[in-house]
């Protein structure tokens, strides 16, 4: 869905502005459970999609000793991860590139995983990005994504709203499905329930165990947070991401919002 930008700043502009270094709901644990699920063994080469500033990607390479190409479409985060896998000591298993996840720029057939967490509903075209995905992973390779779920029936309106508010688009679970076959995902298991729960959105910080959304950033996150988003919005900009964070987290505890975990094959 294309956004028109009535909510700018959203939730998503706010985390990368903010320059904070966060994860998706349920953290670490679901990066992990995404790892076990893909099999990861060393030896396999992983393309982590819209791999931000390379959390996951050296997580996977750390862990489970595989060869990772994270690819994104911002320089920065690029240039971010690229120096992030060279601190950890990872720089020669884990390489990043620029890219758009709506056209990889990957031959067919390159890798044996390919991931996406959290990051297929950002583009204006979701389809194809689960398309490509399937594109450059190899026969009988596997793809895992994580996304954003609507746990209730909402009007089209109010999904529209939400999705510019939030920064991404999320689905129901039968239209996620629908579009990795749709992609040509095979044998498709998900899980849904365990990762929905309210405290597992509050899980984004990899540094520190997060209780509840308003402690997500520390004070001084905030004002940091708040003084660049004043800088690029105005004083309209910063009353926006507050209430596009309160009407994010009024979703969540509502129990309108949740999240899914899909593992398939090609």
């Amino acid at each position: 869905m294309k956004r028109k930008g009535i909510y700018r700043p959203t939730v998503e502009d706010a985390i990368e502005i903010g320059g904070i270094e966060t994860l998706h709901p349920g953290g670490f644990a679901l990066t992990k459970r995404t790892a076990e699920l893909a099999q990861l063994t060393g030896g396999l080469r992983i393309l982590d999609v819209s791999s931000g500033r390379g959390t996951q990607s050296i997580f996977y390479a750390k862990e489970f000793g595989v060869d990772v190409v994270g690819v994104d479409i911002s320089e920065e985060m690029v240039k971010t991860a690229a120096s992030n896998a060279e601190k950890a000591g990872l720089g020669h298993k884990v390489q990043f590139r620029i890219g758009d996840s709506q056209r990889l720029p990957f031959d067919d057939n390159s890798f044996d995983v390919v991931i996406n967490e959290c990051a297929v509903g950002i583009p204006d075209d979701s389809q194809n990005v689960l398309n490509e995905m399937v594109r450059v992973v190899k026969p009988g390779g596997r793809i895992l994504i994580h996304e954003s779920t609507w746990r209730v029936k909402l009007s089209n309106k109010e999904r529209e709203e939400f999705a510019e508010r939030y920064g991404t688009t999320p689905l129901e679970l039968a239209e996620w499905l629908s579009m990795l076959d749709k992609a040509g995902v095979k044998n498709v298991v998900y899980e849904f329930d365990q990762w929905s729960k309210p405290e597992m959105f509050w899980k984004i910080r990899k540094d520190r165990d997060v209780k509840h959304w308003f402690f997500t950033m520390t004070i001084p996150e905030k004002l940091r947070t708040m003084g660049r988003i004043l800088a690029e919005y105005g004083l309209p900009g910063v009353a926006t991401v507050m209430k596009n964070e309160r009407e994010f987290y009024k979703a969540v505890l509502a129990g309108k919002l949740g999240y899914s975990l899909f593992k398939g094959e090609k």
